[in-house]
């Protein structure tokens, strides 16, 4: 067994760096002094196959877990995902196959460990034990819940104030997230602030089958780069598997308000380190400097040093001093091809026609530095055209 760190000021930050509540606080805190290795859990549905630097906050957060000797299960919901978490939904969900299920959880897992350490991490599947159940034991678990504590939930409340459909199945989730809790016998589990619900359901079953309730982290949510929650609808998310350059840029591209945020919840820098950055920025320094440090601390911890560095000087060259990079990609394309087949063709399978139409229109692409805003329009093609496509991919014609 791995040895386990009980230092004071170790386990002080992982009980406060980027958490919005744990329930509660001295009880974890107990468990973390008392040299015993704790049993992690973190659920996840893979309704889709990429993960972003949102998803990274409770994964850093498990992994700072782990630095202390802690074990962990991700539980992939196989079985939950049939019926869906509607923890931050005002629809009821679409459903998901099983091998669109299996196909994302292998993406899910590569991804995954880019930010949590194998070793030490067992993956399990809630279909082994949800699937045994029998209508005896669900009625068991409902009268655990009231239809009024179901209702409570922000999502569910507003679509019954609107008059929206509530599928009976709904209310069956926080039951099976909670129930996986007690399959485990887990001794702590991490979400985000509208995962609440679900894992204080895991503390109120657990007594229930005689064991010691779990304590659940409440993370907070990482804001995207436009000021809103980050995530995949809106368009504001960074992925985790973006390249270097991308990646560095979208995090530059980050409104100047959540720099100390993405300090605090995606990076390690010291919180000392991260207040006098903070208090620098409010006695008139430039913002900018910090957010350099920030892409860089993000790319290196998925890229490596070298990538952050070479990522960087990409950024001052294209964007900050609007030169054509000296290593550009080049593709082949017939002359008079439209501008959208034109950028479809050079950009392949890293963005849809309708997000490059979008770009396009909105004059974030430009052709031998003309700004070309119809995307039917014809293009000439000539060897050697440069078609810049958004703030920082550029592309030639061979």
């Amino acid at each position: 067994m791995a040895k386990i760190d009980t230092d004071t000021q170790k386990i002080k930050e992982i009980l406060t760096r980027g958490v919005h509540e744990v329930f509660t606080s001295k009880e974890l805190e107990k468990k973390l002094r008392s040299g015993k290795q704790l049993h992690l859990k973190l659920g996840t549905d893979v309704t889709g196959p990429n993960l972003h630097l949102g998803h990274a906050v409770i994964h850093r957060k498990i992994r700072d877990f782990q630095e202390l000797g802690h074990r962990v299960t991700l539980i992939i919901g196989d079985f939950t995902t049939i019926v869906g978490d509607h923890s931050d939904k005002v629809d009821m969900r679409s459903e998901t196959n099983a091998q669109e299920i299996k196909q994302n959880e292998e993406k899910y897992k590569d991804q995954f460990f880019k930010t949590v350490l194998k070793e030490g991490t067992e993956i399990r599947h809630n279909s082994e034990w949800l699937s045994k159940l029998d209508f005896n034991g669900i009625i068991n678990l409902a009268k655990q819940f009231t239809i009024a504590q179901m209702l409570e939930r922000e999502t569910f409340m507003l679509r019954y104030n609107e008059q929206k459909p509530i599928g009976l199945d709904e209310f069956l989730y926080p039951l099976m997230q909670g129930y996986d809790s007690v399959a485990l016998n887990c001794d702590v589990e991490f979400g985000g602030t509208d995962q609440t619900f679900n894992l204080l359901a895991g503390r109120k079953l657990m007594p229930n089958f005689n064991q010691n309730p779990q304590s659940a982290v409440v993370m907070k949510l990482l804001t995207g780069s436009d000021g809103r929650p980050m995530g995949k609808s809106l368009k504001n998310f960074i992925p985790i598997l973006d390249i270097p350059n991308d990646m560095y840029g979208k995090i530059m591209s980050v409104v100047d308000e959540v720099i100390f945020e993405y300090f605090e919840l995606v990076t390690r820098v010291p919180l000392t380190e991260v207040e006098e950055m903070r208090k620098a920025v409010k006695q008139g320094a430039n913002p900018m400097e910090f957010k350099k440090r920030l892409a860089r601390e993000i790319v290196d911890f998925y890229h490596g040093k070298d990538k952050s560095l070479e990522a960087e000087q990409h950024f001052e060259k294209t964007v900050q001093h609007k030169e054509i990079p000296t290593e550009i990609t080049v593709f082949e394309v017939s002359p008079n091809t439209s501008l959208l087949d034109t950028v479809k063709m050079a950009l392949g399978e890293k963005e849809t026609s309708s997000e490059i139409k979008r770009v396009i229109k909105q004059g974030g692409v430009e052709v031998n530095g003309v700004k070309v805003t119809d995307p039917n329009q014809p293009m000439e093609n000539k060897s050697g055209d440069v078609i810049k496509y958004g703030k920082r991919t550029y592309v030639q014609v061979r």
